[in-house]
């Protein structure tokens, strides 16, 4: 299975049940209340509180992420269903915190810069060195640089964890993963994050455009159906070509062997 095979099954795998899309947008629009409220509520406690309940709904979205991948790498073409939200819950801990470990690398170049913005500002209040504001830029660069890196990386950390049965250990065992991506293939790793960044782009703008048509009538309206059609869907098809790139050199892998047993 090649990357083109990979992206043209997982663009069409979420329109196979868009009562799933729906189900699975209504979490992210619950998941994201807490940005919603801030134009409809004035009421900082209650911004907080819907804030603590979108994000744990949240974590069903990345669980649900997460049985797509599981339901993939199983051979399974339909979506999977909503159900045991308990493990969808705890599967979606597991992906968050994947997510986080990762991450804190960035997150500490960040800090870094930030801090010294802060020590800057107390030391010196009148003025803020042009230095500590350079500084703080190329922080939040590099940051970014090693988040757009390590991002396919992580995926295929995720990928693994699903492939080991949910084992959280998997996420974090690099040898493994980066063998698994020597199998895939560096390029194919690359070519398929450049085509799904690509994809996630226009499909956003797309959406973005259509539904930003419901602005005249309500600005939020515009958000929500964003939550609740384009950004489900570009996640099944993240989760989806994730999976499948994964067991992509296995499948050609298998129809080799099936092929040799044939012709013998």
């Amino acid at each position: 299975m090649d990357i083109g095979d990979v992206v043209s099954d997982a663009l069409k795998y979420p329109l196979s049940d868009w009562t799933k899309i729906l189900m699975l947008g209504i979490i992210l629009v619950i998941a994201g209340i807490g940005n919603i409220s801030r134009s409809l509520v004035a009421d900082s406690t209650l911004i907080s509180v819907l804030g603590i309940i979108g994000f744990i709904v949240g974590l069903l979205g990345y669980g649900y992420f997460f049985r797509i991948i599981k339901s993939s790498l199983a051979g399974i073409s339909e979506l999977p269903s909503f159900d045991d939200f308990v493990t969808m819950f705890i599967d979606g801990i597991k992906v968050a915190v994947v997510g986080f470990v990762y991450s804190i690398p960035a997150i500490i170049l960040i800090l870094i810069f930030a801090a010294s913005i802060i020590i800057s500002v107390i030391s010196n209040p009148s003025s803020i060195p042009i230095g500590a504001l350079i500084g703080a830029g190329v922080g939040i660069i590099l940051a970014m640089l090693y988040m757009l890196i390590i991002t396919p990386i992580i995926a295929v950390a995720v990928a693994n964890m699903a492939y080991n049965d949910s084992e959280f250990s998997a996420a974090f065992r690099f040898s493994e993963i980066f063998d698994k991506i020597g199998t895939i293939g560096w390029g194919n790793l690359i070519l398929w994050y450049i085509v799904t960044i690509i994809v996630y782009i226009v499909i956003a703008a797309v959406g973005g455009i259509i539904t930003g048509l419901f602005s005249l009538i309500s600005p939020v309206l515009t958000v929500v159906l964003m939550a609740l059609i384009v950004t489900p869907y570009l996640q099944m098809y993240v989760a989806r070509s994730v999976a499948l790139l994964y067991s992509s050199q296995d499948v050609i892998y298998g129809s080799q062997q099936a092929g040799t047993a044939h012709s013998k």
